[in-house]
């Protein structure tokens, strides 16, 4: 929670959010709906808004009580209310200007986005890396200048990373990096290794139980 002095151009913490609207003319809102957020702005937190306060909320729907605001716009409590979250129950009300929420749907958005998804799947050809999966998780690792890459995926169980360690020692292969996150029931792996992988090597962990696939990249 933030205040801006204009006349001096610094940013203060407040220490709460009461605080915060007790002393804003207009109020932003910028968070995530989750579990502690949902329904935030209500009839505990209106009353401490100062009269005729402008709320925008260009964030989530779920953060308003819609009956809470309506009242306080009525009383004169806000003098505003902008968001591009729209309701039936809000549209034409005095005091609510909503706009459709478009904001992912204009033309440098989605250009932006396309840009986004080819530079993703081309990290991941190259790379291994993963950006924004559905089911995998996100997992990047910086390439060293120099050695070899194996990207491992298996089962989330117990000791599958040990035993791709140990061929690895037992084959006198020497570990640069390596990066091992999971998601659900799926890991994924990354490790950097200082010598050229061999067929042999990368058959002897797909034997492994649980091991899924094993991609190399030079």
């Amino acid at each position: 929670m933030m205040e801006q002095n204009l006349l001096d151009g610094k940013v203060k913490k407040m220490e709460n959010m009461q605080a915060l609207f007790s002393r804003s003319d207009i109020i932003s809102l910028h968070v995530p709906a989750i579990e502690a957020t949902r329904g935030m702005i209500n009839n505990e937190t209106l009353p401490y808004f100062k009269d005729g306060a402008i709320l925008l909320n260009f964030a989530r729907g779920e953060l308003i009580d819609s009956d809470a605001l309506l009242a306080a716009l009525e009383s004169g409590k806000l003098s505003q209310y902008i968001s591009d979250f729209p309701t039936p129950g809000m549209i034409g009300k005095p005091g609510v200007f909503s706009t459709p929420h478009l904001g992912a749907s204009t033309a440098e958005a989605e250009e932006n986005c396309a840009m986004m998804v080819a530079d993703q799947i081309i990290d991941f050809l190259e790379n291994g890396n993963i950006h924004n999966s559905v089911n995998f998780p996100n997992l990047i690792l910086e390439r060293s200048d120099s050695g070899y890459r194996l990207a491992l995926s298996n089962k989330n169980v117990p000791r599958i990373l040990s035993s791709v360690l140990s061929i690895l020692a037992d084959r006198n292969i020497n570990v640069i990096d390596m990066l091992n996150k999971s998601r659900e029931d799926i890991a994924y792996n990354l490790i950097d290794i200082g010598s050229e992988p061999t067929d042999d090597l990368v058959n002897d962990i797909l034997a492994i139980e649980g091991v899924i696939n094993v991609h190399v990249f030079n």
